[in-house]
């Protein structure tokens, strides 16, 4: 089969899906990856070949200006920011969709996977020559926009003659039923981990005489202006004995400010080699940086930024795997205090560990490339 794999210009979508992209071509069929012009590293980083369907594009820019490059109000509630996304999301799809058709058009694929925000795959799929598309799930907390995206696009659904945003033949949900309600009719698969490819730092592979802590605000946060308090948790973690570990974009180190002498390392981490020399997280609740804590085990403390998924979080708090500590009750006293917790019992590790189990007993990308090829086969005249 033919299978073409769309995403936007983003780790945390692109991410996901790459181990199911992988057990694809490990099976024999020809994969490949439709994205911006820009976001060829990280493609060529997971070892698959991209077509570009735009020019260079910033997903940063997309979301925050409509149109007409007018910036976007910053939204103050919960429904705001839902709208504000789908919109900005709905914008990418119109960025996006006439290089989609055609590629789709010219290449003629099978199947189409694509994660859960890649919209102009769906539209394509469904205008041009009714092909079979998939929507992967990237983590808990798939956020409801749908309705604001279809009006965002809705000059370009009509274009193509479609009344609305079409739905998906098969949903493939990574997130595991013990961390949110499981999408009706949706087909399980593991979350696999994946980060880019490179060197696993030295002091990653050495046995280590303290406990090790990973600390992170993602990759947009900190751009967004949450650098500063970035710096202000590492500095309170300082207090601790313990190796601290600043997972950042490395233009931003500079503006954490001075950081203490049991900082290890800083700067762009690859989750997949440092996580397993890590005995604690603490992090923004993003769903990627979650889902790869609890594959490993790893007990977490989350300070969930907007647009997280609390649902799955507070779940894992009431399970004990994970402290829930809201950013408005964010202080040097709460943070040491969460960190303590899970660093001087077992409880939470052990809970952790669970979790990671029940992960494991999902269905691998490798047993899911069946189910694709039999919707594949159904679907053919």
């Amino acid at each position: 089969m033919k299978i073409l794999v769309a995403t936007g210009p983003a780790h945390p979508l692109y991410y996901p899906i790459v181990p199911l992209a992988w057990a694809l071509r490990a099976a024999g069929h020809e994969v490949l990856v439709a994205a911006p012009e820009s976001f060829e590293g990280p493609v060529r980083g997971s070892g698959l070949p991209m077509a570009p369907i735009c020019g260079p594009l910033d997903m940063g820019e997309v979301m925050s200006k409509d149109r007409t490059g007018g910036r976007v109000q910053v939204p103050d509630t919960d429904e705001e920011m839902a709208e504000g996304i789908g919109r900005g999301f709905g914008r990418l799809a119109a960025r996006t969709l006439k290089g989609m058709s055609g590629l789709v058009e010219g290449w003629r694929p099978d199947l189409i996977v694509a994660e859960a925000y890649s919209y102009a795959a769906a539209a394509a799929a469904a205008a041009l020559h009714d092909i079979p598309w998939v929507k992967h799930v990237v983590g808990p907390g798939d956020l409801p926009v749908v309705p604001w995206v279809a009006a965002e696009l809705q000059p370009e659904l009509k274009e193509l003659g479609l009344a609305e945003l079409p739905a998906p033949d098969l949903i493939l949900d990574n997130c595991p039923p013990m961390l949110g309600d499981p999408t009706p009719g949706a087909q399980p698969i593991r979350y696999v981990s994946y980060g880019e490819p490179g060197t696993v730092p030295e002091w990653a592979l050495r046995p280590r005489t303290r406990p090790r802590l990973l600390i992170t605000l993602g990759s947009v946060q900190p751009q967004i202006g949450g650098a500063p308090m970035l710096g202000n948790i590492v500095r309170s973690l300082g207090m601790l004995d313990a190796e601290l570990v600043v997972a950042v974009a490395d233009h931003l180190v500079g503006q954490l400010g001075p950081l203490p002498d049991s900082v290890v390392a800083t700067g762009w981490l690859s989750l997949t080699s440092v996580l397993p020399a890590c005995d604690v997280a603490v992090h923004h609740g993003g769903p990627g940086t979650m889902m790869a804590c609890l594959s490993q085990g790893l007990p977490q403390v989350v300070v969930p930024g907007r647009g997280k998924p609390l649902d799955a979080i507070r779940r894992l708090a009431d399970l004990g795997a994970v402290r829930h500590l809201p950013p408005m009750e964010l202080s040097p006293e709460s943070m040491l205090e969460a960190v303590g917790d899970l660093l001087d019992g077992p409880g939470y590790r052990k809970q952790a560990q669970g979790v990671a189990d029940h992960i494991a007993q999902q269905p691998s990308p490798g047993e899911t490339v069946s189910v694709l090829v039999d919707l594949v086969t159904k679907r053919q005249p």
